[in-house]
């Protein structure tokens, strides 16, 4: 397998993470986003949609990091990051949508405007008016997190996909100095997830060895 990754992406990172606890074997290909290589004709012939990340395996061209490490968990199925049962599968689905349309643009909007590594790395300001409306966004979309996991370590019980969708992006909001004190479980499974050995060797290719968020 190939992957294609860029850096201080919080896609890649999803993917990455996805493919290290799968322990699936890959070759990296670091596509450097800020001057355009993900739009160049070679990385477009993999991925149309000219974003990061992307695998390849054989004849198979993949993009969007849920579906990479979709098949990364089918492919590695030793390494359990599916449920078994049917009705597990389509919990696993369920938190992998509600990340994507809810939780994640939610993320993006705050560490825009928070967060001096996405700031630097892309030269941008974010939009500080737009903050107050996505940390409420994101307080909502935190609550229903918190309510899974009232009871449970992880989202689907045992650790799967569920819970490495989110990592990323959470990690960037934790990093720009966002506050979880009002959903604790939530803190907890996010101080769970970020000390496992996966999500080290993740932050280090993605960030660049970059430290644990402080937490407010």
């Amino acid at each position: 397998m190939d992957f294609y990754f860029g850096r201080v992406s919080g896609n890649s990172a999803r993917a990455a993470f996805g493919l290290h606890e799968a322990g699936a074997h890959y070759t990296p290909h670091h596509v450097y986003t800020p001057s355009g290589e993900n739009r160049s004709p070679p990385y477009m012939a993999i991925n149309p949609v000219g974003t990061v990340p992307a695998l390849t395996d054989g004849a198979l061209r993949l993009w969007e990091s849920n579906a990479i490490n979709w098949y990364a968990a089918e492919k590695h199925p030793e390494s359990r990051l599916l449920p078994a049962s049917l009705a597990g599968r389509a919990g696993v689905q369920r938190w992998l949508f509600f990340q994507a349309g809810h939780v994640s643009p939610a993320c993006q909007t705050v560490f825009c405007a928070t967060n001096t590594r996405i700031q630097k790395f892309w030269n941008i300001h974010g939009e500080v008016q737009s903050l107050d409306a996505g940390r409420k966004e994101l307080a909502r979309y935190l609550v229903v997190l918190e309510q899974a996991l009232a009871d449970r370590e992880w989202l689907e019980i045992a650790f799967s996909l569920a819970d490495i969708a989110y990592a990323p992006h959470l990690w960037l909001v934790a990093e720009g100095g966002y506050d979880f004190a009002a959903t604790p479980s939530v803190r907890a499974w996010l101080d769970r997830m970020w000390a496992r050995p996966a999500w080290r060797k993740t932050a280090d290719m993605i960030f660049g060895a970059a430290p644990p968020p402080a937490y407010r």
